[in-house]
């Protein structure tokens, strides 16, 4: 058996993910996500190959234990007569890999081995398992499993199957995962066992018209049954560990972001029904003489203005403090035009200076020019002496004009806040003026209250969801895997694609079926469990072919198909391992006269399923170079299969020679 582990998911909880009502209309099927836990496992690095190497018979009665050995990468043959024990094989099998009831035949078998043995190696390490014998087809409960490639000379319990059953679980690195049947509120955990399914080509199903999984031989029909197209999905890859997380993950996401959406729309509503109502406010605070509407910027300073408004209507009551409060306000408002008063003096008063300057500096320009060119006129001494005495003159007239006199650096300043501040002393004297003509009429008094009262009541809404950042961070998200599961979507086509191709490689290859078919190709319907067939003038699947001998084909073409896929899939869960009980049934009735049976075609067409199986193991052991081991019983001879060099008989059960799997004196007793 070859496992490829892929990847595990840690999640904290269930829910569920989709709804099946296939089996039973009546109950209700949800399957839960799957609980993957071993993220860190990349196991497509490497292979894990599981070979079952023997399994051991002890006896009730002091008798040598009985070893049945097999060899890997073989087909390993069992063959003989009828009511040997061959078909036993496998239930001891799987028997020994924890089914959770018996299907060894109780008369002979049971009535004589006290402990079944399975050895097996799993990447070169080896391991063996025992259990106690069943009784009345009640499997017990007490095993022993020990890591070495022999058992101990003493055989006693070391463990049970439940644990076991979590330590194969661990060993073969199966995926947790949790189903759920609502209507029984039965919950199914996935295990190393739910894959075997797809390893067992029955004696039952071989050569069936409709049915490929033996659900039957296993534990419990019911949870086959209902979970089977899962594990399918899962074994397939259509549905694996990456798959499922990404859509629990998508459908978690897409409730947040959805939920955000509405609480958004929510609180967009409640703010404009807000802002409509303010405003309604905000005209009846300017009809009231409250305040100007020049003095509402946004809606946060409406507010604060509406409500300082509110709170000075409360001291307009009182209309000897309202006097007082006017007075005080003309005083400072007087007192203010006394200041501003004194600056503008001042300020007319440095102008005249600077004109008055400019004036001075000009009369003084013909001075200057008498002085520079008197000598080139007079040559008087005493003329020398009066322009040298003017020229004295001028230049401290020149200085006395350069000592330029500035007003203070801040006076603009100063003069600025002076007008600003008497500007919102006479607005206020205004609104003061106003509200005391108002409040003298008592409806005004009253729609001053009401008004008081809805801003109160108006309260503005709160958003406390993501903010804008973190709700584009999730809608991207979101996107991301949906377009990830999307792709999953449009892998799975190519998938089933990749499926019918390999089943196509041993269906074209094999010359077993009846001509009819030869030309058609194969097509594994999912949803049906079941191979069909198309020729290539029919837009339609056949359902029906005909013979046992047909089916048998079928089933031979799919599942060696499936493996083959599987192994190219690197699949983590399903074994490299298969289980073929009677290839021949379709070609004898009566077990008693089976040489006569497979006569002529029949004899022909058995051979030809020999040749397709060993076309198989020549297909993936020799060509691709990978793992595989077959277990095969079967009621003809050798001769059938000699010629194959994939094929060893291991075993021949005769009346005649040894009785069978138990030794003829204990089955004759």
């Amino acid at each position: 058996m070859v496992f490829f582990v892929r990847i595990t998911v840690n999640q904290s909880h269930l829910r569920p993910i989709c709804k099946s009502t296939k089996f039973n209309p009546k109950i209700q099927r949800t399957i839960y996500s799957i609980n993957f836990q071993r993220l860190r496992l990349h196991v497509l690095d490497f292979i894990r190959t599981v070979v079952i190497r023997q399994i051991k018979l002890w006896f009730k009665i002091n008798l040598e234990p009985k070893v049945y050995e097999f060899k890997p990468n073989k087909i390993n043959v069992i063959t003989g007569d009828s009511s040997t024990g061959k078909s036993s094989i496998l239930r001891i099998i799987d028997y020994c890999l924890l089914s959770e009831r018996s299907t060894i035949v109780e008369d002979v078998i049971n009535q004589n081995v006290k402990w079944y043995g399975l050895a097996f190696s799993l990447n070169n390490v080896n391991y063996v398992v025992a259990r106690k014998n069943p009784q009345n087809e009640t499997a017990d409960q007490q095993m022993f499993f020990s890591e070495g490639t022999d058992f101990p000379d003493k055989l006693q319990a070391n463990t049970y199957r439940g644990e076991l059953l979590l330590k194969f679980n661990e060993l073969f690195h199966t995926p947790k995962a949790t189903f759920r049947i609502d209507k029984k509120k039965a919950e199914v955990n996935l295990n190393f066992r739910h894959f075997l399914i797809f390893s067992y080509l029955t004696e039952d199903i071989i050569a069936t018209m409709n049915t490929y999984f033996d659900t039957h031989f296993f534990d419990s029909k019911l949870e086959f049954d209902y979970f089977l197209d899962d594990f399918i999905k899962i074994a397939l890859g259509i549905e694996d560990a990456k798959q499922d997380e990404l859509k629990k993950k998508y459908a978690e996401e897409k409730k947040k972001i959805d939920a955000e959406y509405k609480k958004r729309e929510e609180y967009e509503k409640k703010k404009q029904n807000y802002e409509k109502k303010l405003l309604s406010l905000k005209d009846k605070f300017v009809s009231l003489g409250l305040g100007e509407e020049s003095l509402f910027n946004d809606v946060d300073i409406m507010l604060s203005i509406v409500k300082q408004g509110l709170q000075n209507f409360q001291r307009y009551s009182d209309n000897d403090k309202i006097m007082k409060e006017l007075d005080d306000l003309k005083g400072k408002r007087k007192m203010l035009s006394v200041q501003i008063a004194k600056y503008n003096s001042l300020k007319r008063e440095y102008e005249r200076y600077q004109n008055l300057s400019k004036e001075q500096v000009d009369s003084l320009v013909p001075l200057d020019f008498l002085n520079k060119h008197i000598e080139e006129v007079l040559d008087y001494e005493d003329t020398k002496l009066l322009v040298h005495s003017l020229r004295d003159s001028l230049q401290k007239i020149k200085k006395t004009c350069e000592q330029k006199v500035e007003l203070p650096e801040n006076f603009e300043q100063h003069y600025k806040v002076l007008i600003e501040q008497r500007q919102a002393v006479d607005a206020k004297i205004s609104r003061m003026g106003r509200l005391m003509k108002c409040a003298e009429s008592v409806r005004w008094m009253h729609e001053v209250v009401k008004l008081r009262v809805d801003f109160e009541n108006l309260k503005e809404p709160k958003f406390k969801g993501l903010t804008n950042p973190e709700y584009i961070n999730l809608q991207d998200e979101v996107n991301a895997l949906n377009d990830k599961i999307l792709r999953f979507i449009s892998n799975k086509s190519g998938l089933e694609a990749s499926l019918d191709e390999a089943i196509n490689k041993y269906y074209g290859s094999q010359i077993g079926i009846s001509a009819t078919y030869n030309s058609c190709i194969p097509h594994f319907n999912i949803e049906e469990r079941m191979l069909m067939l198309k020729s290539s003038d029919s837009k339609f699947y056949k359902r029906n072919v005909g013979s046992k001998s047909n089916y048998m084909f079928m089933h031979l073409c799919f599942f060696l198909g499936l493996h083959d896929f599987l192994l190219q899939q690197k699949n983590a869960f399903v074994p490299n391992f298969l289980f073929i009980d009677q290839p021949s049934i379709p070609y004898y009735a009566d077990k008693n006269k089976l040489d006569n049976a497979i006569q002529n075609d029949d004899e022909k067409k058995l051979r030809d399923a020999f040749c397709l199986m060993n076309h198989f193991m020549d297909t993936i052991i020799g060509f691709e170079k990978r793992d595989f081991q077959i277990i095969m019983i079967e009621h003809a001879d050798s001769k059938y299969w000699d010629n194959f060099n994939y094929f060893e008989t291991r075993y021949v059960f005769t009346e005649d020679k040894d009785f069978g799997l138990i030794p003829e004196f204990l089955a004759r007793r």
